[in-house]
């Protein structure tokens, strides 16, 4: 299969039946197709060996956090790379993006309630020196996408949370989800 041949009708076929399920039988599509299980699986594991999809879990954040929020922030250069490194592990955002524009970083966040986002933006973001302007759309009602891929498991590590934080500092936010107590 050429590079440019990996969105041909059908691996666009299979790939939008993955995504309404990705428990779809490979007999099943192979029966829609008119081709063998065996093709079915060979087109699928060439898109994944390619980079083209990824076989996850997605998670209905309607049904974990009732509210989410799009924030985009203007921040100097430096900022910019610092919050890029400790926002990519934090377990309340889904979506990260730097841009050009108004803002330099756009990011999507899921919370439990207005006072973690608000907790969220005080010690991760307003704190920061270099931040020139922060604009917050809050949501309550996810339409598109109705499942993302959400961190729910974190690597424990003893000393940091996965901002890489110190669990300790009173700069990390206190109602992080992959926070417990250290044990002493």
């Amino acid at each position: 299969m050429k590079s440019k041949n990996f969105l041909d009708k059908t691996n666009r076929y299979i790939i939008s039946e993955l995504q309404k399920d990705g428990r779809t039988k490979f007999t099943t599509l192979a029966r829609k197709l008119k081709v063998t299980p065996a093709a079915v699986k060979e087109r699928i594991d060439r898109l994944v060996e390619k980079d083209i999809i990824k076989i996850s879990a997605l998670v209905n954040l309607s049904k974990l956090y009732p509210i989410s929020a799009a924030i985009g922030i203007e921040a100097d250069a430096e900022c910019t790379k610092m919050l890029v490194r400790r926002l990519r592990n934090c377990p309340l955002v889904f979506h990260l993006n730097k841009t050009s524009g108004m803002h330099n970083l756009v990011l999507s966040l899921v919370a439990t309630d207005m006072a973690q986002i608000e907790e969220f933006l005080n010690k991760q973001i307003r704190s920061e020196p270099g931040i020139k302007h922060i604009e917050v759309n809050i949501s309550n009602d996810m339409i598109i996408p109705e499942y993302v891929p959400l961190r729910l498991y974190y690597a424990r590590n003893p000393d940091y949370s996965p901002c890489g934080l110190p669990y300790d500092d009173d700069t990390r936010c206190p109602s992080c989800p992959a926070f417990t107590k250290k044990e002493k």
